[in-house]
């Protein structure tokens, strides 16, 4: 916007005083004066175009920052969501039966688990001799295998001739099953072996073929797991996994015979971490939308958009939740202060009993599925939406404006540069007749002198 800034400036200073063009009269700089002086009232117009264009970028620049504090309050925001999976967790009373992991929103409760049977894989080993060395050497000097695993079969094609590729190729080529190279030699005569282990539970055949014959023997057949849970099936539930959903987000590894409970209980502890984000991310933005108020405030003074702004932020820290013990988020630390800001008090979130804990998680709920989140976010999406918020359309409306008066300058200048060419001509044509006005009253002035000195009776010339 400098350049169009300095449209005028630039205009005005090509008009120097022309005598040598325009004549050579006395009056000459008193006309370009003249010219000058019109120019800069005509220009007057443009010149308030660009201070206006200059009002604009400010304004434009001040949304932008805004738009991005809005932008980063709703990642805060979604961030509470984001630490669901963490809000709850599991205690299992004797790990030795039983391993638990949270993986989703499961329901807080207890679960009673009896191992009927952890279950086991199957497995099997080579039986070649000679294999001192597993980097050079290999069961069979065949280029592909056959692996089975199970029913299904599975080729394999080792990047080299040796025990060590063949056992890796094996685990690259997404069959169920596990190789390792093993050492059943000592350290003076080492004999390395393949091993393969089944990757679930049960009987699982396992074979390796060269292409004319067998390569392993069978060392155990693999048995199912199975378990309860509180009780049910009465029979049992079989699998040939050792780790199994007993709840929606809730897994145990089966790890050996007996009865056990998991509990899941709910926390805070992630959600607490992020409310204090969000109350950052709030103080920022309201910080910021501050500058823009009263008589001594920032170019969106008086602008609609800090209006809606602050609109929204009143709006979304005043949410009221219905039904259960926490219904507001002072109950969960977040606190206005006498500025306008936010505080958070993270003990208030320790301090909740498990009731209160699942109360909260309602209260918050999702920005997609209700409670505080879901009001939250759909609020600040009218500020922050990249085409119907109130950064968005405000700003199109700034660059409306700004393209208009840019228009307006332009047809200005074209005007300026034609009255500047209609003045200066005029002002050639009386600068020169002045001139010759001027010279020709030098004539007659001479002339009259002459007449005079050559008459001794006559008076002297004026």
């Amino acid at each position: 916007m400098s350049t169009v800034n300095n449209t005028v400036s630039n205009a005005l200073a090509t008009l120097a005083p022309q005598t040598s063009t325009t004549g050579s009269s006395t009056f000459a700089s008193d006309l370009q004066g003249s010219v000058n002086r019109a120019l800069q009232i005509a220009s007057l117009p443009m010149q308030a175009l660009q201070a206006d264009q200059t009002t604009i970028s400010g304004k434009t620049s001040e949304l932008s920052t805004l738009g991005g504090l809005f932008n980063s309050l709703q990642t805060a925001l979604q961030g509470i969501s984001g630490s669901g999976s963490s809000t709850v967790q599991a205690a299992v009373g004797n790990s030795s039966i039983v391993t638990a992991n949270v993986t989703g929103s499961a329901l807080p409760g207890t679960y009673s688990v009896d191992v009927l049977a952890p279950g086991s894989t199957s497995s099997a080993e080579s039986s070649a001799t000679g294999i001192t060395d597993p980097t050079t050497q290999s069961l069979s000097s065949s280029s592909s295998f056959t692996l089975t695993v199970g029913t299904s079969t599975y080729t394999i094609t080792p990047s080299t001739n040796s025990l060590n590729a063949l056992a890796a190729a094996i685990n690259n080529s997404g069959a169920p099953a596990q190789a390792v190279v093993i050492n059943l030699g000592s350290p003076e005569a080492p004999s390395y072996q393949l091993a393969l282990q089944s990757t679930a539970l049960g009987g699982v055949a396992l074979q390796l073929n060269d292409g004319t014959k067998n390569l392993l023997t069978s060392l155990t057949t693999g048995t199912d797991g199975s378990y309860t849970v509180n009780g049910q099936p009465p029979g049992g539930i079989t699998t040939d996994s050792s780790t199994v959903t007993i709840a929606p987000g809730l897994n145990v590894s089966l790890e050996a015979v007996g009865t056990t409970n998991v509990t899941v209980t709910s926390n805070l502890n992630s959600v607490s971490s992020e409310l204090s984000a969000f109350v950052t991310a709030y103080n920022a933005a309201f910080t910021e939308l501050q500058k823009n108020v009263g008589t001594n405030g920032g170019t969106l003074v008086g602008d609609s958009a800090v209006f809606s702004m602050q609109q929204a932020l009143q709006q979304m820290i005043s949410y009221t939740g219905s039904g259960g013990s926490i219904t507001s988020l002072a109950q969960l630390g977040v606190e206005f202060t006498q500025q306008g800001t936010l505080t958070f008090d993270s003990t208030a979130v320790a301090g909740l009993s498990q009731t209160q804990i699942n109360d909260a998680l309602t209260f918050l709920g999702d920005p997609n599925n209700g409670g505080f989140l879901q009001f939250a976010n759909n609020t600040l999406n009218g500020i922050t939406d990249p085409t119907t918020g109130v950064v968005a359309t405000e700003t199109q409306t700034l660059n409306n404006q700004n393209q208009n008066d840019q228009t307006q300058i332009t047809n200005d200048q074209s005007q300026l540069a034609l009255l500047q060419t209609n003045l200066q001509n005029q002002m050639a044509q009386a600068n020169a007749l002045i001139t010759q006005l001027q010279n020709q009253n030098t004539l007659l002035q001479g002339l009259f002198q002459y007449s005079t000195s050559n008459n001794p009776n006559a008076q002297s010339a004026g």
